[in-house]
């Protein structure tokens, strides 16, 4: 009769060296494979977003899992074809004229800037003549505009390239359809997988409740800020159409791309919009060019207000917890490891990152990992009713002392 013997346990030394090995290992497969990173992430991005849908379907229709994925996959890519077509001669003619409009303000940019600063200002009883001040504003716009012109003269290769990849982009979206569609399957799996790898005595519990708040983390994040973005792209190309701002379709499609760039996407946003109010010349309100384009500067300041104060905290809500100066560090880091999707997906990389951290830290010290599970667990203590005081006989009705 032959006896099991168990496999001994690893010293803490070994321990350290594996997870130090196997760190070493994982650091070396992403830099030597970073190229199907994007893919994945973006496959699983995709499938996260469109999971509910599929639930709602699977839960409240007779079809199963794989009919419900069958039939969101295929509408979200007849929709997004249907929506390319359309938008794609719109947005080529007025990217096309948009780039023409940026070449004019560089180039008349300095000689207008010059005729505007000979003019006085009169505001109320206060007149400005700002050619008093003395700075050369005209040999730093010909600076700037000659460092923009270099750049804006490499377009047309810009253009032949990106013609010329026209063949990748198409087979990079539909390999990460294909892995979106994978991920959508085994999407129900995945927390019982992670649970099950890492599965201690006692520890169970603890993997259920990060994975629900990373959950909460990334689902604030990404359906919020996709539906933010959209709602900000659809507000600008509104408010620019009714004011008679050229290009305002392509305009606001800017908007809400460079919405999901954390502070940059809403200054570019503001004075690019700005600029095109102030050199596309005559407007419906009859305003001069600079009077237009500070009415434009303003409208745009007012919508990225009322979107930081009051869209942002209802729709992505404050699930990240983050500190702007973070976010903002955090969105550098994330344009030299990914270029613009690390930049975008900076601020839930950082807080996933965060909630991993205070689980660790507070777990080397013998902590609750979850302080509020403390304050949830301790007992209310109701302290007891009063008792009703007594009533003050009258004078005449108390007794007499004893002598």
């Amino acid at each position: 009769m032959s006896t099991h013997l168990r496999s001994p346990n690893w010293s803490t030394p070994t321990k350290l060296f594996v997870a130090a090995f196997a760190t070493i290992l994982l650091g070396l497969a992403v830099w030597r494979f970073q190229s199907i990173i994007s893919p994945l992430v973006v496959a699983g991005i995709m499938a996260y977003i469109l999971n509910p849908l599929i639930v709602l379907l699977d839960r409240r229709t007779p079809m199963s899992r794989a009919g419900a994925i069958a039939i969101v996959y295929t509408t979200f890519a007849l929709t997004v074809m249907a929506l390319l077509t359309v938008a794609s001669v719109t947005i080529y003619q007025q990217t096309a004229g948009l780039i023409n409009v940026i070449q004019e303000i560089i180039v008349n940019g300095p000689s207008q800037f010059e005729t505007f600063l000979s003019r006085s200002i009169t505001i109320g009883p206060w007149t400005f003549q700002p050619d008093q001040f003395e700075i050369d504003f005209n040999t730093l716009l010909e600076q700037l505009a000659a460092g923009f012109q270099a750049v804006l003269s490499q377009s047309a290769q810009f253009v032949t390239a990106a013609a010329s990849m026209t063949a990748g982009w198409v087979g990079w979206a539909v390999l990460v359809f294909v892995l979106s569609i994978y991920f959508a399957i085994d999407w129900p799996r995945f927390g019982g997988l992670i649970s099950d790898a890492i599965y201690q005595p006692g520890y169970r519990q603890d993997v259920k409740r990060l994975l629900a708040e990373t959950g909460r983390i990334w689902n604030s994040y990404l359906r919020g800020q996709t539906l933010l973005a959209t709602l900000m792209a659809v507000i600008f190309s509104i408010v620019l159409w009714i004011l008679g701002v050229r290009y305002a379709f392509l305009l606001g499609v800017l908007a809400g791309i460079l919405d999901f760039i954390p502070f940059v996407g809403a200054f570019i946003t503001v004075a690019l919009s700005t600029a095109v109010a102030m050199f596309q010349g005559e407007n419906w309100l009859g305003l001069s060019p600079l009077w237009f384009g500070l009415l434009v500067l303003g409208i745009g300041i007012i919508l990225q207000q009322i979107e930081g104060n009051w869209l942002n905290p209802r729709i992505v809500g404050g699930a990240l917890g983050l500190h702007p100066l973070l976010v903002m560090v955090g969105a550098i880091m994330g344009s030299t490891l990914a270029g613009l999707l690390g930049v975008m997906l900076a601020a839930p990389v950082l807080a996933t990152v965060k909630l991993l951290g205070v689980y660790a830290w507070r777990k080397m010290f013998d902590l609750d990992p979850f302080p509020d599970s403390e304050t949830a667990s301790e007992p209310v203590v109701t302290p007891p009713a009063p008792l009703p005081a007594e009533p003050i006989p009258p004078e005449s009705q108390r007794p007499l002392p004893d002598a």
